[in-house]
């Protein structure tokens, strides 16, 4: 695993919620770090526990040093303050005043479709322009498939497109008849919504659209940047997934999608497997077999090792899937479900040397 993570100038933890994403991101980078990497771990909200054990409550858009690990630096991404930066870079102080102010434009920044993706790939961007590191790793937003993340700016952009913003723009002098003619439609429509929404409302709607009609090159020029960067040698993905069926399932699709944009999968974790002490064979004295509670628990344990039985062979058919896609199949690792949450850099650090050692078993 040390050698993947030296490969890498960016790593991108990426699958749906509740998989155990953020911890594994965090533990990767750890990982890194002791392994004389200077890294960030960008994050968009992890569990409170895990905030403050890599030192980012009340610090959300800051790169700060994790305490206890040299060379390890953690970011909680706040998407609003992202694009608020975003726009700031973007166009004149005028026009992000005028945005800023608007009220639709405070309401939907933080809710537009893919605006948490944009946002990270954003800050991904420039984290990976910072000097001061030899390798990012990006815990991406919950999505339930690859494509709404890899899309996100050339969604965002197809938002700002002039056909949508032609509907509340201003008609200029030197537009075609047809122009002026939807214009003429347009204006049926906004006088109707009025009618409803009462004219302060349709205001404010004409005010973002002509505001942020301003953003659709810069927005054009980041999808571009994002394509390459995620297309680089040196970017990859890590595929996080859990052990039931649902999650595997989910992840082949996932798998399918970064196979279909020609990006990089380079490993596939299946988290929370059998718990850790299941591990291994067991072996037990002959004169326990006479004891009633013994038996008892004996019995306990097979009807346990049955249900996990049928766990593996959902396992087995989730990894025989994964050769079946034509590409060269990435290597699985199995993590066990640990006695105690992940939050703290102890818990951090164990999962690190754990992802190691499984590695290195791998054949």
């Amino acid at each position: 695993m040390i050698d993947l993570l030296k490969r890498h100038r960016v790593l991108i933890c990426a699958g749906t919620g509740g998989v155990g994403k953020t911890s594994l991101s965090a533990s990767l980078g750890v990982l890194a770090a002791q392994s004389g990497l200077r890294t960030l771990v960008l994050t968009i909200d992890p569990a409170h526990r895990l905030a403050q054990a890599l030192g980012l409550e009340k610090q959300a858009g800051v790169d700060v040093p994790v305490p206890a690990v040299p060379g390890l630096h953690a970011c909680m991404i706040d998407p609003r303050s992202e694009f608020d930066e975003f726009v700031l870079g973007s166009v004149d102080n005028t026009i992000a005043k005028g945005l800023f102010n608007n009220r639709l434009y405070q309401q939907l920044v933080s809710n537009l479709n893919g605006s948490q993706e944009f946002t990270s790939l954003v800050r991904l961007l420039k984290s990976v322009r910072d000097p001061n590191y030899d390798l990012v790793i990006l815990d991406t937003p919950p999505t339930q498939n690859a494509v709404d993340f890899l899309k996100a700016p050339e969604r965002l952009y197809a938002l700002f497109q002039d056909t949508v913003i032609g509907w509340f723009a201003h008609p200029e002098k030197e537009e075609s008849f047809i122009k002026r003619t939807l214009h003429r439609g347009t204006r049926l429509v906004t006088t109707a919504l009025e009618a409803v929404t009462g004219s302060k409302f349709i205001a404010e709607l004409k005010d973002f659209f002509t505001h942020i009609s301003h953003l659709r090159g810069r927005i054009s020029e980041i999808s571009w940047q994002v394509g390459d960067l995620l297309h680089a040698e040196s970017t990859g993905f890590i595929l996080v997934t859990g052990f039931d069926e649902t999650k595997l399932k989910e992840a082949l699709e996932f798998q399918a999608d970064l196979q279909g944009e020609n990006l990089h999968l380079r490993a596939v974790i299946v988290n929370r497997w059998f718990p850790e002490w299941s591990e291994g064979s067991h072996q037990w004295s002959a004169e326990w077999s006479h004891s009633a509670d013994f038996k008892e628990l004996k019995e306990f344990y097979e009807r346990f090792s049955e249900f996990f039985r049928q766990r593996q062979e959902a396992y087995d058919r989730f990894v025989h899937h994964l050769g079946q896609t034509g590409a060269d199949p990435s290597p699985v690792l199995k993590l066990p479900d640990f006695k105690n949450t992940v939050q703290g850099i102890e818990d951090l650090t164990r999962v690190a040397t754990t992802i190691n050692e499984k590695w290195r078993s791998l054949p």
